[in-house]
This record gives C-alpha cells, sequence and structure tokens, in this order.
C-alpha cells in the first residue's frame, strides 16, 4: 500500500503518521510505503523533523520500539515543493492514497491576514490536486466540522446538498468549506474516489494509558487557557473580565488520537465520502469557561449574554478582546449545535468528554506551562 501524508509534523498529521505506521507494522507487506511531503525549517531539516517525532518521549511505545532504521524503511520524505518533482518520481506514487491533512489553522478575523488564510489553505489543496490527481488512488482531505459554519441544531455529515449557504465566523472555516468544496467537484468530474473527513476541535490524547491529554501544540480554548494563566501570574490587582457569551453555546472537543485512529480505519472505505469527527456531544461554553478559570486561578470575572455594545472597564479587557477574545467570541455567541455521530460511533466508539477529562487537559497544559513541542 502506497500513502502520501501532508502535515505530518503537525499535531493531527502526526499521529496520523503514528497510526499508519502501526498498521504497517502490524500488516507487514514489501509494497507498504509512507511518503511524507514536509517543509524544512530555518534550523532543522525534513529528515530531523520526523525522526525526532518517531523518538521523542512522546512517541508511541509501540512505533518507539521498532526503532529508526526500521521506520525508515517504510518511509520516503518529499521536498513540499511537489512542482520541481521529475515525472519518473510522480510516477513511483502511482495507485497511492493521498491524506492531506495539512493546514493553516487560525481562527482570526482580521483584514490584513485573509488573504493569507485562504491561500494557506486552499492555494495548497488545489496545487496537490493540480499535480497529483492522475496518480491517485484517492484524495482524502482532513476538513474541519466547522466549515459548516454557524449552525443550530443537529448537524450531519453532508456539508454539500445544502439548500441554504452556511455563514462562516472566519477565513479559515470559509477556507476549508472552499477546499471541500473544490475537491469533491474536481474529484467527481474525473471519477477519482474522494474523502472528506472533519475534526471538530482537537484535545489532548484520552485513548489508552500513554501520555494521556498530550498534545503537540496548543490551539483555540487552550489558548484562552494560556492568556489568564499567564496573566493571572503578573503581579498587582487581578482586573475584572467580562465575557460576552451566549449561555447555550457550546464546543466540540474531540481527542487527537481518536481522530488519528478513525482516519486510519475509514480512508479506505469507499462508502463513506463524508464523516465529521466529532463527539457526540459538545461541551457547554460557559461551563468550559468556568473550569478553565478555576484551573489557572483567575476568579474575577463574570458573564454577559450577547450584549452588543460593550466598552472595555480596564486595560485586560481591553487586551483580551482585542487579542485572542476578538477571534473567540464568534464562538461564544452562536447558536448551540450538536452532530449527528450514529456512523461515528459505529467505526470507533467516541471517547466521553466531562468535566474530569477537559478540566484534566488543561491541568496538563498547565503543568507544561503551555509550551507547544519544537519539531
Amino acid at each position: 500500500m502506497k500513502i502520501i501524508l501532508t502535515g505530518a509534523t503537525g499535531v493531527l498529521g502526526s499521529h496520523i503518521m503514528y497510526e499508519i505506521l502501526e498498521l504497517f507494522i502490524k500488516k507487514p507487506n514489501v509494497d507498504n510505503k509512507l511518503y511524507l511531503l514536509v517543509r524544512k525549517n530555518k534550523t532543522t531539516s525534513a529528515n530531523e523533523r520526523i525522526n525526532t517525532l518517531l523518538s521523542s518521549d512522546y512517541t508511541p511505545n509501540n512505533i518507539n520500539k521498532i526503532g529508526l532504521n526500521r521506520l525508515n524503511e517504510f518511509i520516503t520524505i518529499i521536498d513540499f515543493d511537489l512542482k520541481t518533482a521529475q515525472e519518473s518520481f510522480l510516477k513511483e506514487l502511482k495507485g497511492a492514497y493521498l491524506i492531506h491533512s495539512a493546514g493553516y489553522v487560525n481562527l482570526s478575523t482580521d483584514i490584513e491576514l485573509k488573504e493569507k488564510i485562504f491561500n494557506e489553505n486552499v492555494q495548497l489543496t488545489k496545487s496537490l490536486f493540480s499535480i497529483l490527481h492522475t496518480y491517485l488512488k484517492k484524495f482524502i482531505y482532513i476538513g474541519t466540522a466547522f466549515s459548516s459554519g454557524a449552525r443550530k441544531g443537529l448537524i450531519d455529515n453532508n456539508f454539500h446538498n445544502l439548500d441554504f449557504t452556511p455563514e462562516h465566523r472566519n477565513e479559515y472555516e470559509y477556507a476549508k468549506f472552499h477546499s471541500e468544496n473544490f475537491i469533491a467537484t474536481e474529484c467527481k468530474a474525473i471519477g477519482l474516489p474522494f474523502q472528506i473527513l472533519r475534526p471538530s476541535v482537537i484535545g489532548g490524547k484520552m485513548l489508552g494509558n500513554e501520555n494521556n491529554f498530550f498534545i503537540p501544540k496548543y490551539m483555540v480554548f487552550y489558548l484562552l487557557a494560556k492568556f489568564f494563566y499567564f496573566t493571572a501570574k503578573r503581579k498587582g490587582k487581578q482586573e475584572y473580565v467580562r465575557f460576552i457569551i451566549n449561555y447555550q453555546s457550546s464546543l466540540n472537543i474531540i481527542p487527537v488520537d481518536y481522530v488519528a485512529k478513525v482516519v486510519a480505519q475509514t480512508f479506505e472505505r469507499n462508502d463513506i465520502e463524508q464523516l465529521n469527527i466529532v463527539n457526540f456531544k459538545s461541551f457547554n461554553m460557559k461551563e468550559g469557561l468556568e473550569l478553565i478559570m478555576k484551573e489557572v486561578e483567575y476568579p474575577n470575572f463574570s458573564f454577559l449574554e450577547s450584549k452588543l455594545n460593550f466598552e472595555y472597564e480596564n486595560s485586560i479587557e481591553k487586551i483580551y478582546y482585542e487579542s485572542i477574545g476578538k477571534h473567540l467570541k464568534p464562538y461564544f455567541i452562536s447558536d448551540a449545535n450538536e452532530y449527528d455521530t450514529t456512523l461515528l460511533n459505529s467505526i470507533l466508539e467516541i471517547p466521553k468528554l466531562d468535566n474530569t477529562s477537559f478540566t484534566n487537559m488543561i491541568r496538563y497544559a498547565i503543568a507544561n506551562n503551555f509550551q507547544d513541542s519544537k519539531v
């Protein structure tokens, strides 16, 4: 089996890489090959980045014990700029599954970032399709459940035969939705099988007993916790903060290792074109904020229900609402929704995210001082 994976150094992509390698180890075949499209960074080569992920304290034990030499027999690392790839090499990819997990996760509503967010997500997807589509067995696109836009009620797996146009809260949601439409349209036009898999907000690991609650990078709700954790540590009086919120609003959170396992168990299935990889129950936003503020020891806050005219009362409110709060507010005031998880739960039982597990995610981040893994 040949699999091309983008985003292997990312939060979800690294865990998908682990799952694919475990699949190869369990079902050995001389033809098993994982092609990783990886960028080098300023100080580290692509090979070094991958080897770090395969030999760190957070690498799953069953992967770690195999050793780098054996693991690298399965892996070919490709420069991310496929435009320069030789035709002879591209032919080597014939019959491969492409799992496109790379993306630019940014919930910013800033106008100056709009073009960058769109291009990082959409143009890369279009380029991959343009270069690789004639060689692929299937195109698997990792989207986001939030490409549904601001919707209420029960959301099913089909986002592309709607009788309305979704209202997206930021450029990231729109870009991912646009990419999904592109893949679905282009693949159908040439008869190429495709699949769109959409995780919700990704949280720390919850399956098994290894490195529970670990996550390589802290995003979304973690960033709010990080902001108030370090604010609480500042000297001086703790300034009062008011959160503008719809008391019914909720946030769907799913563990990173669960998402990766579902991807690994689903990408070969031709009966699934769209699937939301989400929790069966979203987490109430107000309750989640209360738990976060308790853990970061910032008790000086209150809630305002969807107040439109809002003037800052102090410097912390101003800093918060002109930084991360500006980008999170659209989610805080959205109507409540849930997802139909009947199909998902039949693939792999969904882990329950309750107050205790959510609190443990925050405590893990605090214990690690909100430091992202560097690869």
